[in-house]
């Protein structure tokens, strides 16, 4: 494997969003497909995640996704063949690990780009030995040291997300997202719930609050701040806050996942247009 390197294009592929491919993103929530048959905008997280392998160190061992942009500029189809294309911005330290910044694009038929998509993915620069060590929940960034922003509250969905639904969302495959013999071959304690499941969490208290102009015009920018792991409950919440200070015609909303004891899984600023 060829290590990572900025400025490399990433291979161009195809992704069509199948009946199955539907069916296990709602049966991986546990939860029942929109009234409206609306496409979940980050189902199309399967093919920013299959650039993997073109944007990972050889050294896996420990590594985590650490921010995600999003930026919804239509709506999904099933059926549509759509063209995904990417490349790596960056490279850039943090801490013990070596993070990788990559833009994806997805392009309909048209020729249209429907959404971009911006990841930060991390790996550690060294080995460790025995389990990937990670600090206090309540001493790090991620504990909640910020204020819920005053605005109009919304949201409130909580799962406890099961190692079977991990399954269902990876469409069966056996990886540490959904084996804990696979997650301990890379240093982790227990299954780690994928970035994809808690965003997509997120995700859908946006869509239902905001409907159509999520889709048209939804902005996401989310930092991943505690690992998930099998059977943790967590808990979607949203704050709207008004017109963006510098972009009156956006709506800015704050959004973040927690656990019942009030550590944070992730937090995102989002937008939408007015």
């Amino acid at each position: 494997m060829t290590d990572p390197y900025v400025g490399k294009k990433l291979s161009t592929r195809r992704f069509t969003i199948s009946e199955p491919t539907i069916d296990d993103y709602y049966r991986g929530l546990e939860m029942e497909p929109r009234a409206d048959g609306r496409i979940p905008s980050t189902i199309a997280s399967d093919p920013d995640n299959a650039y993997f392998n073109e944007i990972a160190f050889s050294n896996h061992v420990g590594h985590l996704w650490m921010r995600q942009g999003w930026a919804c500029l239509g709506e999904l189809a099933s059926g549509v063949d759509y063209a995904v294309d990417g490349e790596i911005k960056d490279i850039y330290q943090k801490r013990n690990r070596s993070v990788v910044h990559y833009e994806t694009t997805l392009t309909d038929e048209s020729g249209d780009i429907v959404l971009r998509t911006d990841h930060h993915q991390s790996f550690l620069n060294e080995v460790p030995e025995g389990e990937v060590a990670f600090r206090d929940p309540n001493k790090k960034e991620g504990a909640r040291v910020f204020e819920v922003p005053d605005g109009r509250r919304f949201g409130g969905l909580e799962k406890t997300i099961s190692v079977e639904m991990c399954g269902a969302f990876f469409h069966g495959d056996a990886n540490y997202h959904t084996d804990k013999a696979a997650s301990r071959e890379l240093g982790f304690r227990d299954v780690v719930v994928v970035g994809r499941m808690t965003m997509a969490l997120g995700a859908t208290i946006l869509e239902d609050e905001f409907g159509a102009d999520w889709w048209a015009s939804g902005r996401l920018d989310i930092k991943f701040t505690n690992p998930v792991w099998a059977d943790d409950i967590v808990r979607a919440h949203g704050v709207v806050r008004g017109p963006m200070e510098d972009d009156e015609n956006r709506t800015s909303i704050f959004m973040w996942l927690d656990k019942p004891d009030d550590s944070i899984v992730l937090i995102a600023e989002a937008s939408v247009a007015n």
